[in-house]
């Protein structure tokens, strides 16, 4: 993982030095207030949509079309994982050690195709969202972001602080993990290691554009700025904003409890508990506190499948989300978040152990 992180900061590291020779004004832009005009409703249906809704249409178009087999050819399985034959039933056939093989070749068919529907759905996504934003408020204007050069320099300066805490803190978790004889979750992306080319192409641009992009829109340019401080246009019943950042948190658990494990569920119940202590310390804040704590806590939930990721992405989420507050935008976190991505994928495709 070092070395993969070595990898990214010598391309990030320059980039950054001549974007601070390009830069011009101050590094942090002025402080202002940032409001959007959604409501709770547009983001608990919109949060929905995007993510249960589109890519599952996106993955069963693809899947109806033949793309894969035209992809990758006639030989690509047709099932799904969860629909390949057990591994026991198979090696009664063929022995144990080919059925371990069809069952895995099963498994990471599974994740190239959700690999290839992610990264096709996103332009559908974000194009939904945009179409969303245009007409249920035309006269809304989102915040002008920091200078493309200033973004990137900020990008770059908090990746810096950023990716080694985070990635030390989840190796400590891991750490303790196994010191209690608790394997962690390896991520199902790890498969893609060893992948042809246009696989481990495909792998890098989902993983460092599209998925940075869209999680980085929905969490910390949707969710977090209507938990902050949101105004409607005209008169419209909404939550309450100070039970706004417990309502986000408690859709956190529900995300944590759809897994069916207990340790993500009592980490989200952590976390809730967590963000009472955190409005009662930073009672001269608490809008801007409570929004980043909950979508952080949001953030972090949404990635149980994978345990215990959501500890340290819980760490990572905060970052981003002050960020976004700071420059009332996305566009310095999607950096962030695409080069710490890219730290893991070049582990991957370095043939790190999964």
């Amino acid at each position: 993982m070092l070395v993969a992180g070595a990898w990214v900061a010598a391309v990030a590291v320059p980039v950054g030095v001549v974007a601070s020779r390009l830069r011009r004004g101050p590094l942090w832009p002025v402080w202002r207030p940032w409001r959007v005009p959604w409501g709770g409703f547009e983001v608990v249906a919109g949060f929905l949509v995007l993510t249960a809704v589109v890519p599952e249409v996106v993955l069963a178009g693809l899947t109806g079309s033949g793309f894969y087999r035209a992809v990758y050819g006639g030989g690509f399985p047709a099932l799904a994982a969860e629909q390949a034959p057990p591994v026991g039933a198979a090696a009664a056939v063929a022995g144990a050690a080919a059925a371990e093989t069809i069952h895995s070749e099963f498994q990471t068919a599974a994740v190239v195709r959700q690999l290839w529907a992610g990264l096709l759905a996103v332009p559908f996504q974000l194009g939904l969202l945009a179409l969303a934003a245009r007409l249920l408020y035309p006269n809304w204007r989102r915040p002008r972001p920091p200078a493309p050069a200033t973004a990137v320099l900020l990008g770059v300066l908090a990746w810096v602080v950023l990716a080694p805490t985070v990635l030390v803190v989840n190796l400590g978790v891991n750490l303790l993990f196994t010191h209690f004889e608790v394997t962690p979750d390896s991520h199902q992306l790890t498969r893609l290691g060893g992948r042809p080319l246009l696989d481990s192409v495909v792998f890098l641009v989902q993983a460092c554009v599209a998925a940075p992009l869209l999680e980085e829109v929905l969490f910390r340019g949707v969710v977090l700025p209507w938990v902050l401080a949101a105004r409607k246009p005209r008169p419209v019943a909404d939550v309450p904003r100070h039970a706004r950042p417990g309502l986000v948190v408690a859709l956190g658990v529900v995300f944590a409890a759809l897994t069916g494990r207990p340790g993500p569920v009592v980490f989200a119940v952590v976390l809730a508990g967590g963000l009472l202590v955190t409005l009662r310390v930073w009672r001269s804040k608490r809008r801007t506190a409570g929004a980043v704590y909950s979508s952080a806590a949001l953030f972090a939930a949404v990635h149980s499948a994978v345990w215990p990721s959501p500890v340290p992405l819980f760490l990572f989420g905060l970052g981003l989300g002050w960020l976004a507050v700071r420059t009332r935008g996305v566009l310095t976190p999607v950096l962030v978040h695409g080069l710490f991505n890219a730290v893991s994928t070049v582990y991957v495709l370095r043939g790190g152990p999964v």
